[in-house]
């Protein structure tokens, strides 16, 4: 198992900070944001800032898991993807991570995975698709179409926090193919928040694993073992209170641990 810290984690910090920040605390692999916008600007790897991010990534010995994040809007959308993948080809990346924000179509979304995945091939990437529960492609079954339709090696994403914002369960997790399954997302959160609330708890507030009630070591038991495993857990709270960039990875390192040495107990329950 790889452990990735994920960027939105650390919220507005430069990409360099991320690198080395994810070393000190353990973490063998980053997600980068390549593919503007990013949630917070900071994190955007750029042509400009690049040369920067190679040489942290020699010096800590870190690798790049995801490169994020591609909207699957249109098929020049998907075309126009193409520096941002020659970019994180270049910094080492391994997935580029694709999402379905408002493609009510569900053939036409198969259609344009396709093409992307098409298209990260070419630069030795492999892809994947995120469902997202605010958005068209909510749900891990949902996701699982589209991966399907497309008919190319390709897996999804399966963050905790989509999952249970979408309402999905850990029957739903179990449901899918493991092999599907190329990275995993941690985090926590309360087990309902208003409507009005999720999106900035998305995108500004989840908790660290272990600090909600999502039940983290049973929706994950049965996912594989020998893929990514990360944490995407931003916190501008305590960016705030002046945590530092490190500080706040080996506390995700931590929370993280916690979570993950916690499933065997959940197997060993059932008799598996």
């Amino acid at each position: 198992m790889k452990l990735s810290l994920d960027s939105l984690t650390l919220t507005d910090t430069e990409p360099t900070e991320l690198i080395r920040a994810a070393k000190s605390a353990g973490f063998d692999q980053v997600s980068l944001w390549v593919q503007p916008p990013p949630i917070f600007p900071k994190q955007l790897v750029t042509p400009a800032n690049a040369k920067a991010c190679m040489a942290a990534l020699a010096d800590t010995g870190m690798t790049v898991g995801a490169l994020e994040v591609f909207v699957l809007s249109s098929a020049e959308a998907v075309e126009s993807y193409r520096p941002a993948m020659e970019l994180g080809a270049r910094l080492g990346g391994k997935t580029a991570s694709s999402i379905n924000v408002g493609n009510a179509d569900p053939v036409k979304v198969g259609e344009l995975f396709a093409q992307f995945a098409e298209l990260a091939r070419e630069y030795g990437l492999g892809a994947t698709h995120e469902p997202l529960a605010m958005f068209e492609t909510k749900t891990v079954a949902q996701a699982r179409e589209v991966v399907r339709a497309a008919r190319m090696d390709a897996g999804i994403v399966v963050d905790a926090f989509h999952v249970v914002r979408a309402g999905g369960t850990a029957a739903d997790v179990r449901a899918l193919d493991p092999k599907l399954i190329w990275h995993v997302q941690l985090c926590d959160g309360p087990a309902a928040v208003p409507p009005e609330g999720a999106s900035y708890e998305s995108t500004c507030e989840r908790l660290y694993p272990g600090d909600g009630e999502f039940g983290l070591a049973e929706l994950f038991r049965d996912a594989p073992t020998d893929v990514s495993w990360g944490i995407e857990a931003p916190s501008v709270r305590r960016a705030k209170a002046g945590m530092s960039a490190e500080q706040q990875a080996h506390e995700a390192m931590s929370a993280m641990l916690r979570v993950i040495d916690q499933i065997p107990a959940a197997k060993k329950s059932l008799g598996r």
